[in-house]
């Protein structure tokens, strides 16, 4: 199933379970009543995203359940059709409506607020013995009977219409042509039918209930959960929790970034197949031996995880257990991770380790005092370098003014913006407002050496770089490296903040890495290149305090975006600084906005799709599912490239079976230059072995190709322990994104051994 089909399910089916929330209430069945009412409080209490949640583990259900599809299809046409929206006005419209006779809602009433039953009695209303006629020859049924026949003649007049809602204790209130009340009393049992599913779907499968933990620990130490609000911690999940979070920021204050989720699912799984190990007998020893698991020395690997886990975590609980049960188990490990993520509609995957680069088109600066500073530069290639702090604010910062901070290498700028965010608004603020510090922490850094000018500086240098020469500290903004986190010597108010861990002495100032998911990743790609500009365009030098950063918590917290807080922070007392609009610079999005490679080519593999078994490669016998990785790859780049090719479509099984035909394979083997018979105007240029480098000889050297225009590169990655093929996607600091045709990792080196990266193949486009 596409992306895109998951989408519109979980859409589809979470728009019909809020109107069947509204249908089943108007009925006044007490079971579906009951259900609707819960739906609809729940909704309230988590702005909508309870019915999400129930619309999305709908579709997970389907997906696996008899009979699944077929009800994953009527749901699609229920809603697709309008039937579902129509129903729900409805039915919403008389829920909102006083009881009959206009009465206050008494002890007795139905989550609906109607009486108990679907019709009033004969005597509720004055109305009903007024009815009655003298002469005895009609009863009030018959009267109601003839209602009824004159209401589907001529849809009713407005004084029968009247009468009717007293008579309806369904829809009673509610003026509607007849053809609405009957597609609705036929829709209704649908609705039903769906919210019992629900029920069911929760009660007996229990989808929601299987990732209590999962839910938990997010809840508490604020990671992503997709907006769900979860409130059943137990004093022991909370002391569970803690212990988790207190191992997470030791390892962090280290130099490791440890995923707690990782930890929680390996409990999951652990108390599954063994009861008696309960939360309580995780200690933080335990903990913490599930934690070592994860790396080799200070890397991650997903296959260094499994392996550590299937030998020594779950036989240090299983001592007896077969290693197929305790690969079984490390399998489920990861299962149950993705499986959340997509309960909550988060990608597994969907940490980016980058972020792109942009060119900026800047006609000058807006400096309050100085006014416009016309200051026409057209700026690519930006990077920032850490200064030293002198003395300010009565304070030593520990370094001298105009000197390089010692250590630190040239931070790519929108890297640089991110850092500055994690570490002058932090993670924990609402998401609208750190994507405002972000754009006013690069509009008030690209302004900074207009006002203040001396070593403070913005120029392109010799080797064709542009260089932004920024106080590494309070005196003009903080940045904390997002990859290696930061530390200092001293408070981190009052000193030199310098990349990676290594300067924190005693009780001094440190922060971790950020995790390679984190949302504020998301955020940098979404708010890349953008400045704050006034009327003329000029960018505005966007200056902040506490006193700002925290009226930008404030505003998001009230419900606006990040533009609309921008517009009033900088519009508004010392800060009036007539701030009209953002201007975006000409950005390569790097990992894309999503924080990982964009376009459908991205999600490409090998293992899965239409190809993977029934397209062979040249001679050799084998399948792309079988030795596909570099022709899956190569195929992702001239998708990515967007030149041209000679087929209707492109995916890995178009691209192989044309080469087939045309030269492409030596019996398994691909033929560089044959990918030009494919797409003309794309082109082999170089096989360069880099066996034997360095780690710092490759990276510099993969930069190096990646910085070249219309330049893409495949990596072989394996090197003497195997043969596997990647595409770079890009390359910022010291991460490289890739897109693999074998998992759905995207940070190179943290999947697979920096030491086996031994071939990069170049190509040219154009």
């Amino acid at each position: 199933m596409t992306e895109e089909e998951k989408q519109r399910n979980n859409q589809n089916n979470t728009n019909n379970v809020r109107n069947a929330a509204d249908v089943a209430i108007a009925s006044g069945h007490p079971v579906a009543a009951g259900i609707g009412a819960g739906v609809k409080a729940a909704d309230k209490v988590t702005g909508g995203k309870s019915s999400e949640a129930l619309g999305k583990a709908l579709s997970a259900a389907n997906r696996v359940a008899p009979g699944g599809r077929h009800l994953q299809n009527a749901s699609n046409r229920l809603n697709e059709s309008g039937a579902s929206d129509m129903m729900g006005r409805i039915a919403a419209r008389k829920n909102s409506m006083p009881p009959t006779g206009g009465q206050a809602p008494q002890n007795n009433v139905n989550p609906g607020g109607e009486q108990q039953g679907s019709l009033p009695s004969s005597d509720a209303s004055e109305n009903s013995s007024q009815k009655k006629k003298t002469n005895g020859e009609n009863s009030d049924q018959e009267q109601d009977k003839r209602t009824r026949r004159r209401s589907m003649v001529d849809d009713w007049d407005d004084e029968e219409k009247a009468k009717e809602s007293e008579k309806s204790g369904l829809f009673g209130n509610v003026r509607m042509p007849i053809v609405a009340r009957v597609a609705l009393f036929a829709l209704l049992p649908v609705f039903i039918v769906l919210l019992i599913v629900l029920v069911l779907t929760f009660s007996v499968a229990g989808i929601l209930g299987e990732y209590d933990d999962a839910f938990g620990f997010n809840s508490v130490n604020g990671d992503d959960t997709g907006g769900l609000v979860y409130g059943r911690v137990s004093e022991k999940q909370q002391a569970f929790y803690d212990r988790v979070n207190s191992v997470k920021m030791r390892y962090q204050a280290n130099g490791k970034s440890v995923d707690p989720l990782k930890i929680v699912a390996v409990y999951h799984v652990i108390h599954s197949h063994k009861n008696s190990v309960e939360y309580e007998d995780m200690t933080e020893g335990k903990i913490s031996d599930i934690a070592d698991a994860m790396f080799n020395e200070n890397t991650y690997s997903d296959d260094t995880f499994k392996e550590n886990l299937i030998n020594n975590v779950f036989r240090s609980y299983m001592p007896l257990s077969s290693k197929d049960l305790r690969e079984q188990m490390a399998d489920e490990v990861f299962e149950y991770i993705e499986n959340y993520y997509d309960l909550i509609g988060h990608s597994v995957s969907g940490g980016c380790t980058s972020v792109g680069s942009c060119t900026y088109d800047i006609k000058g600066f807006y400096i309050k005092g100085k006014g416009n500073v016309s200051k026409s530069m057209q700026i690519t290639d930006l990077y920032v370098r850490l200064m030293q702090c002198g003395s300010g604010n009565g304070h030593n910062y520990g370094g001298t003014f105009g000197q390089p901070l010692p250590g630190e290498e040239l931070v790519p700028f929108e890297k640089y913006i991110l850092g500055v965010a994690y570490q002058e608004i932090g993670p924990d603020s609402p998401p609208e407002a750190i994507k405002a510090q972000m754009v006013a922490a690069r509009s008030y850094i690209l302004a900074r050496h207009v006002d203040m000018g001396g070593w403070r500086t913005l120029q392109q240098e010799s080797d064709g770089k542009w260089v932004i020469q920024v106080a590494s500290c309070t005196q003009d903004q903080v940045y904390c490296d997002p990859d290696k986190g930061c530390s200092s010597p001293g408070d981190g108010q009052w000193s030199q903040i310098y990349s990676g861990l290594d300067h924190k002495v005693g009780n001094s100032f440190s922060r971790g890495p950020m995790p390679a998911d984190s949302p504020l990743r998301t955020y940098a790609n979404e708010t890349m290149g953008e400045m704050l500009v006034n009327d003329q365009g000029y960018v505005i030098y966007a200056g902040y305090v506490s006193t700002e950063q925290n009226k930008m918590i404030s505003l998001a917290r009230q419900g606006l975006d990040y533009k609309q807080i921008l517009m009033q922070v900088y519009n508004q007392g010392s800060r009036a600084y007539g701030a009209s609009r953002l201007e975006k610079g000409s950005c390569n999005n790097g990992s894309g906005g999503n924080c990982k490679p964009t376009g459908d080519y991205a999600s490409w593999k090998q293992y899965e799709g239409e190809w993977a078994d029934t397209v062979y490669l040249g001679t050799s016998g084998k399948t792309i599912h079988q030795i596909g990785c570099l022709a899956t790859s190569i195929a992702m780049l001239v998708a990515k490239s967007g030149v041209p090719v000679n087929v209707d479509t492109l995916n890995p099984g178009t691209f192989v079976t044309y080469l087939n035909s045309h030269g492409g394979f030596q019996g398994g083997n691909f033929v560089w230059a044959s990918v030009s018979n494919i797409a003309p105007n794309f082109t082999y240029s170089n096989d360069i072995s880099v066996a034997g480098w360095s780690k710092q000889q490759k990276l510099a050297k993969l930069k190096e190709l990646t910085s070249q225009p219309n330049t893409y590169v495949v990596a072989e990655v394996k090197g003497n322990t195997g043969q596997h093929w990647v595409a770079i996607d890009s390359v910022n600091g010291e991460s490289i994104t890739m897109m693999d045709p074998g998992s759905a990792a995207t940070d190179m080196w943290s999947q697979y051994n920096w030491a086996n990266t031994s071939r990069f193949v170049v190509f040219n486009a154009g």
